[in-house]
């Protein structure tokens, strides 16, 4: 019996303790899904396995066991997720779609890159013709200014301001990944590179 308690407790503390972490899984998979409103689809994400996959391996009592502990350590996976729902943020997102439009030719041509910092940046100004110039580096601008709110707001709205600067480090990540092929991208040490 003191075993048992022992190990409810052991487990109620661990469901606690998971609330503290960044979900870093749960920031990329809401990343991605920005980034394709952005960018627009690429390709189905494939499935990962289901946890329970394994479970037929497992004896009986392993099996109560997990579905146990599934029972107690479920609010705790729910609390994992990002919540990208909130009207500025879908607001932000479909001004950066819209954005993106006029930012493409840019992109695919070289002039424009994606910074390390999750930003974009002009890369080579000669590459936009003269009577544009104004206008991109205007879109730059207040695409980075979107970003920046994008990633605040995300920390607010899943009420962890603290976690602004790693949902920005996952973003950056992110941008760059599902970038296209023939854009450029800036890497930790300053140096502009294409993918």
């Amino acid at each position: 019996m003191l075993r048992f308690l022992s190990l409810t407790l052991l487990l109620l503390s661990a469901c606690v303790t998971i609330n503290v972490y960044f979900p870093a899984a749960a920031a990329e998979k809401a990343a991605d899904e920005i980034i394709d409103q952005v960018y627009g689809p690429k390709s189905a994400p494939t499935e990962s396995p289901s946890p329970n996959s394994k479970l037929h391996h497992l004896t009986p009592l392993e099996q109560f066991l997990n579905s146990g502990l599934d029972i107690l350590i479920a609010p705790a996976y729910a609390q994992a997720n990002i919540d990208i729902t909130s009207p500025k943020i879908q607001s932000l997102t479909n001004k950066m779609a819209k954005r993106h439009q006029n930012l493409l030719d840019s992109y695919d041509n070289g002039a424009i890159g994606l910074t390390a910092d999750a930003l974009i940046a002009v890369r080579d100004l000669t590459l936009i013709p003269l009577k544009s110039r104004k206008s991109v580096t205007n879109w730059v601008a207040e695409e980075n200014q979107d970003r920046l709110a994008l990633y605040r707001e995300i920390a607010i709205a899943n009420h962890h301001p603290e976690w602004e600067s790693e949902i920005r480090a996952t973003f950056a990540k992110r941008w760059i990944e599902r970038a296209s092929k023939s854009w450029w991208y800036q890497t930790s040490q300053g140096k502009w590179e294409q993918r």
